[in-house]
């Protein structure tokens, strides 16, 4: 798979930090991919865990680049210098790819010459694999530049194959904001400046499985995330002097709707007011937006639901012939 006498078709990028309890299961989506050929570039930032053990059985099919811990926009940089193929697929490494993936988004891609990236649906699951409830749109968002600077409605940091060329162009993932102690949301700036030069193409199909961890920024750290949303909304406003500055107003109610639960489960009251106040009574027109009424619509359906719980084993779910996509998770193995 990483064979260099082969030129791949994908370069696969997974900056790794202390991520051994999640690597293995990663990069078995990552074998399980239909498509080939595609290199895999493990990009580890400084890991002090059991990483090297964790990747033992892959130790002959990934490149492995190690780097002290310099955050993940510039370990995803520099798997992205270091790729031999023209399309880039960054993968965190504790989310996972349906075996469909770079299969589609890479016919979306070859049907879409102009299109910077091709991105997947996401859908959530849990630390232990578990599929977790989420939202349900009634038609697919808006995916244009607006739509990307309004709603982020790509979603996920692996959901999005890119062409290399463009992402050089670009100047790759934004460093700056972990030296600006604003980490996190280093992918939206990206996918917006790249929108901004053409319209990338969705694949209708939610093929990417986004991890909840108990630990993650935006559940356990809600004002890190915070600090991110605010410094890239400021960047984008000043690099795109011309758009309308209603689109990030609409962007911080979004990323309000989002963070707010999170400020109350972590019982900051306070906060959750300010960013209300914020995000609904300075943009009180928000509601004319269809992109935020849809996805405003789709979180209060979600909350007169009664508690939900996890829907069961990733393991076990099943395509519509039957098969299961993920069954390379389960301890047998098969799917």
């Amino acid at each position: 798979m990483n064979d260099v006498s082969i030129t791949p078709r994908v370069s696969v990028v997974i900056p790794c930090y202390q991520a051994a309890w999640s690597i293995r299961r990663t990069l078995r989506s990552v074998m399980a991919q239909r498509f080939t050929p595609f290199e895999i570039i493990l990009v580890d930032d400084g890991s002090t865990d059991a990483l090297d053990a964790a990747i033992e059985p892959y130790a002959d099919r990934i490149r492995l680049v190690r780097q002290d811990n310099h955050g993940l926009a510039a370990a995803r940089n520099r798997g992205i210098a270091l790729a031999r193929a023209d399309l880039v697929a960054p993968l965190d490494a504790d989310d996972l790819w349906h075996p469909d993936y770079l299969a589609d988004l890479v016919a979306a891609l070859d049907g879409a010459p102009a299109a910077p990236f091709a991105f997947a649906g996401s859908f959530r699951i849990d630390e232990d694999d578990r599929l977790l409830p989420d939202l349900h749109l009634r038609r697919a968002p808006r995916h244009d530049f607006a739509g990307l600077v309004s709603l982020n409605s790509v979603g996920s940091g692996s959901a999005a194959v890119f062409r290399r060329a463009m992402l050089l162009a670009a100047g790759g993932y934004d460093p700056s904001l972990r030296d600006r102690a604003a980490q996190g949301a280093e992918d939206w700036k990206l996918l917006v400046h790249l929108a901004a030069i053409a319209t990338p193409v969705p694949v209708s199909r939610k093929l990417v499985a986004y991890r909840l961890t108990r630990a993650g920024m935006s559940q356990a750290r809600p004002q890190r995330q915070l600090a991110a949303i605010d410094a890239v909304i400021d960047d984008l406003a000043r690099d795109f002097p011309a758009a309308p500055r209603r689109l990030f107003r609409d962007a911080r109610t979004m990323m309000t709707a989002w963070l707010l639960p999170a400020f109350l489960r972590n019982g900051m009251m306070g906060q959750a007011l300010r960013e209300a106040w914020r995000g609904y009574v300075l943009n009180p027109l928000w509601w004319r937006n269809p992109e935020l009424l849809l996805v405003h619509t789709a979180r209060l359906r979600m909350a007169l639901r009664a508690r939900p719980e996890p829907l069961g084993l990733l393991s076990d779910w099943t395509d519509e012939d039957g098969s299961r996509p993920f069954g390379f998770l389960s301890p047998s193995g098969t799917g």
